[in-house]
This record gives structure tokens, sequence and C-alpha cells, in this order.
């Protein structure tokens, strides 16, 4: 296995795994609606994360594009 990919991999376990920790921060009692893929609970999100299926890919890109709107200061513009 390449380097790249090698690189890859592990940069993707490490994305699932903050997105696993931020998770799980979440009350168990939460629910969250993914369009048409359905309502979950918080440990069934965290399950679909670690496998890595298409709702896990879902929450996985929502909550880097999250990270990343707060990184860039567009999260505090929208309560201004």
């Amino acid at each position: 296995m390449s380097n790249q990919k090698k690189e890859t991999i592990s940069a993707d376990e490490e994305i699932r795994k903050l997105v696993i920790a931020r998770l799980k921060l979440l009350s168990p009692d939460t629910m969250k609606s993914i369009g048409s893929m359905g309502t979950f609970t918080r440990d069934q999100l965290i399950e679909r994360v670690e496998k890595g299926d298409e709702v896990g890919e879902t929450i996985k890109n929502i909550e880097m594009e999250w990270l990343r709107a707060q990184k860039e200061g567009i999260v505090e513009k929208l309560y201004e």
C-alpha cells in the first residue's frame, strides 16, 4: 500500500474518531433526522459512522462542514 493511501486511510480514521467523539457529547435521547434516510438516535448514528455506510458518511460530512464553518467564523456571523 502506498504512503499516500495509508495517509488517506489514517486521516479518514481520525475524522471518524472526531465525529464519534462529537456525537458522544449528545444526550442519548437525541434524535436526528437525515432527510429521506430516516431518523436516528445518537447511538445509531455512532454505529453508522463506525460502519462507514451511507448514513455514517453523510453524518461525517455534515459534522466536518459544521466544524469548517465554525473555524471560518460563519456560525458566529449567523447569530450576530
